[in-house]
């Protein structure tokens, strides 16, 4: 694994439901090649104080204080998976990080964490990824033109370095 996509930590930021800005919502933690995860304190004391906190999803990650462990043959929770790029956004990510030569390279070669923290912030649901815990920055895409994205494709598959722009959208 490359050093710039070996993360340890990330911070799981959240919009509850008619809220306009994110929370943090808990933490996740490399442990034993396991992506664990534990509810922020803050976030848990929400509910004494009767302001609205859910659970990420129930079946997985229930509110409860304490790590919780991913399930049975799953190395990190199933809804957080979820939240991760697929196929073609790992490959736009690999582009990014690792270059010209990034067509050819295993995508197990950058870790999960890694996966979360380097896409866009601007996905759909409710979740986001970032290093802080206290400070929060979007990954938002900039506007470009259909041609230019179809030129991304093409640059992506052939393992080419996008332009700045490119790389923002």
């Amino acid at each position: 694994m490359i050093s710039d996509g070996n993360y340890k930590e990330a911070f799981v930021w959240i919009w509850l439901p008619d809220a306009t800005e994110p929370i943090v919502a808990g933490k996740l933690e490399v442990d034993n090649h396991k992506i664990r995860f534990n509810y922020g304190k803050s976030y848990l004391e929400r509910i004494a104080d009767t302001k609205p906190a859910i659970s990420i999803y129930e079946p997985e990650l229930p509110l409860q204080a304490g790590v919780i462990f991913p399930l049975a043959g799953l190395t990190m929770p199933g809804c957080i998976r979820d939240a991760a790029p697929d196929a073609w956004g790992r490959r736009v990510i690999i582009n990014k990080m690792l270059g010209a030569k990034g067509a050819d390279r295993d995508t197990a070669e950058l870790s999960e964490l890694t996966y979360l923290l380097k896409s866009g912030s601007d996905r759909v649901g409710a979740l986001d990824f970032q290093r802080s815990p206290t400070e929060y920055v979007p990954r938002l895409a900039g506007n470009v033109g259909l041609d230019e994205l179809l030129q991304s494709v093409e640059r992506v598959e052939n393992g080419i370095p996008l332009t700045p722009e490119l790389d923002q959208a």
